[in-house]
């Protein structure tokens, strides 16, 4: 599979009441993004979103993870938050996952649909 960045993943849970966001490194993914548009009864609605296949079928991911575009270091935290992170950096919330395990391992992967 063709791979043209690296990306971030961060993984959001609950830990006594509180958010948690866990930052882990994808070392190669193929990053789509996609223009488009909702058109619904009061106008025009932004939907621009983003497809994301990961070559390694081990990477743990939920809808409602945030993906990064390329490797951050930054951690989530009281002074730097998921706002900062969406305004410094190229993001998806993930919408879908889909695991595509079939085929030869070359051709096995994640798919992640997100906007």
């Amino acid at each position: 599979m063709k791979t043209n960045t690296s990306a971030t993943l961060y993984s959001r849970s609950i830990v006594n009441g509180s958010e948690v966001w866990t930052r882990s490194a994808i070392s190669a993914v193929f990053w789509e993004n996609r223009k488009a548009a909702n058109v619904i009864k009061s106008g025009l609605l932004a939907a621009d979103s983003a497809a994301v296949y990961i070559p390694d079928i081990t990477v743990s991911i939920k809808v409602g993870d945030v993906l990064v575009k390329g490797a951050v270091t930054k951690t989530i935290s009281p002074t730097y938050t998921m706002t900062n992170l969406r305004a410094d950096y190229t993001t998806i919330t993930v919408k879908s996952v889909d695991l595509m395990d079939y085929g030869s391992a070359h051709m096995q992967h994640i798919q992640v649909g997100g906007g």
